[in-house]
């Protein structure tokens, strides 16, 4: 649907499990008659803080620290994801079971592995556990002998798995890998898990006017109004509901740059 009032919706490189291309018709297809005109996936984190940014895009489902980042720039966050009844979510650091290093190891410096991030904006796949590793004392750029950005969870699973690198972070619940990363899991060893953060958000670009930021928030609100496309919108974006979170829920996230 295309027009005055077309809204553009950014997703970005991975939807959880997913990669966001797979899913965009799908999204297209469920948001057209709430008057969004085109769903744009973007090939990283940064690509799409940009778009955001410049009012490109009109609205995106973003991870933590480009929510914080939105907001701190005059955006809002207009809904959270929540899974079960958990608001926030970690990162767990993980190697291969078999495999013996430790923390201890990679502190020492007697084990340097190759690691496999998401995206440099990614919360739970780089940010999350590489504030926990230089909180441990850790020095990140002599730590690895290798540093991979692969894109999406699921490639730094995929290259975990076949041993093309040694150490990778996933985002978790409460209740550990098995909740998000199904029989894969079972392959892996947990070696630290960070503090938790906001989940991943529905945030309205700054650039956006006041009057076509107030449609779009009714438009979005009757769609999520309608019992069956509240379901199908969070089965794509990997949740299973929405909430709504107060102004400055997010700034936290800014700290994980320090």
């Amino acid at each position: 649907m295309v027009g005055q009032h077309g809204f553009k919706l950014g997703v970005p490189p991975s939807l959880g499990r997913e990669p966001a291309w797979a899913i965009a018709r799908d999204l297209a297809a469920l948001l057209d008659s709430a008057g969004f005109a085109t769903i744009v996936p973007h090939k990283s984190y940064e690509e799409l803080e940009g778009q955001l940014t410049s009012g490109a895009v009109d609205v995106a489902w973003c991870p933590p620290i480009v929510c914080a980042r939105m907001e701190l720039a005059g955006g809002a966050v207009l809904l959270r994801g929540v899974r079960g009844d958990e608001r926030t979510y970690r990162a767990a650091i993980v190697i291969r079971a078999q495999d013996r290093f430790t923390l201890d190891t990679l502190a020492h410096g007697t084990f340097r592995p190759r690691a496999a991030w998401v995206d440099r904006a990614s919360v739970g796949g780089y940010l999350l556990p590489r504030a926990h590793l230089r909180g441990l004392g850790l020095d990140l750029e002599r730590a690895f002998i290798q540093q991979q950005v692969l894109g999406s969870y699921g490639a730094c699973l995929d290259a975990l798995l076949a041993y093309e690198a040694d150490i990778s972070a996933l985002f978790v619940r409460a209740r550990g890998l098995p909740a998000e990363w199904g029989p894969r899991a079972r392959r892996l060893k947990t070696l630290a898990l960070t503090d938790e953060v906001p989940n991943d958000g529905v945030v309205l670009s700054p650039a956006l006017p006041p009057d076509r930021a107030a449609l779009l928030r009714e438009k979005l609100a009757r769609v999520l109004a309608i019992g069956a496309l509240r379901a199908q919108l969070t089965a794509m974006f990997n949740v299973d509901d929405f909430d709504e979170p107060a102004a400055g829920t997010y700034a936290p996230v800014l700290k994980l740059y320090e």
